[in-house]
């Protein structure tokens, strides 16, 4: 009887431990977002796929959209990357003219030449757009200057068990031409409009065409689902003064024609 209990006693103690050890696990992995806060570009340098140093101040001329991956990974990152470029291709908006994306690795064992790899496969997958180099930057770096980065925009990853690969979250980080972080999209899964919406917000101060205005009056993001959604009620609010203005147009114009029977017949004659 004694010993069954001192099993038992073991396995919770066991079992206590390992759900103690999987949380905080857990607790490393993810995104805490740092919304308006502003990175440190004057401090960070890291390498160009052509094996360049490249200064990250440099690349912030334009908004940008900031994709944190590893380029051996076997999980999540290959998905999120052809997600991007799936998006990049359906959308109006053009890297390079409009944006421009930086894809970051996490992972200092990372060379140069896997960047340039995953960069050209991946662009030889869009049928619709041609990118330039200046467009889609694959950036790899040092230790000190990735934790700088990632801890930055609030980016948690673990090395996994196996002591090569990672476990982390996906989320494509949007920053403005300051570096100030303006929108997280996060998982796998996002459509054009999230992706052209979250650069308008990125771009804030810039001048706005008349569609990217009705876009910001159609859309509204979500800070529960990390995604935009389409504003029904405001669609049909707008519909519906549109509507509600031209039968008052019509209305006057028929009283103005009815009060002015002379001038209609004049007309007809």
């Amino acid at each position: 009887m004694r010993k069954t209990i001192s099993v038992m006693t073991l396995c919770i103690l066991l079992a206590i431990v390992g759900s103690v050890g999987i949380r905080a696990e857990i607790a490393e992995i993810g995104i805490d977002e740092h919304l308006g806060e502003t990175i440190p570009l004057d401090k960070l340098s890291f390498t160009g796929e052509d094996g360049r140093p490249v200064d990250l101040q440099s690349l912030f001329d334009l908004p940008v959209a900031l994709i944190l991956v590893y380029f051996r990974c076997p999980g999540i990152c290959t998905p999120l990357l052809q997600e991007m470029a799936h998006n990049v291709d359906l959308s109006k908006l053009q890297p390079g003219e409009d944006y421009r994306i930086l894809t970051v690795s996490f992972d200092p064992t990372d060379t140069p030449d896997l960047a340039k790899n995953k960069r050209d496969n991946l662009l030889a997958t869009l049928e619709h757009k041609q990118v330039p180099p200046e467009g889609w930057r694959f950036l790899t770096g040092t230790p000190e200057t990735i934790r700088e980065l990632t801890d930055a925009v609030g980016f948690r990853y673990t090395k996994n068990e196996n002591g090569v690969d990672f476990v982390h979250a996906a989320s494509v980080i949007f920053l403005s031409k300051e570096g100030k972080i303006v929108r997280y999209l996060n998982g796998v899964r996002f459509n054009p409009a999230d992706l052209e919406m979250a650069l308008v917000d990125a771009s804030e101060g810039r001048a706005r065409s008349f569609m990217q205005r009705m876009q910001r009056l159609c859309y509204s993001y979500d800070p529960a689902g990390r995604a935009y959604v389409l504003k029904v009620n405001r669609i049909i609010l707008g519909v519906t003064l549109l509507f509600a203005g031209l039968f008052g147009v019509f209305l006057v114009s028929k009283n103005l024609t009815r009060k002015n029977p002379k001038s209609h017949a004049t007309g007809s004659a």
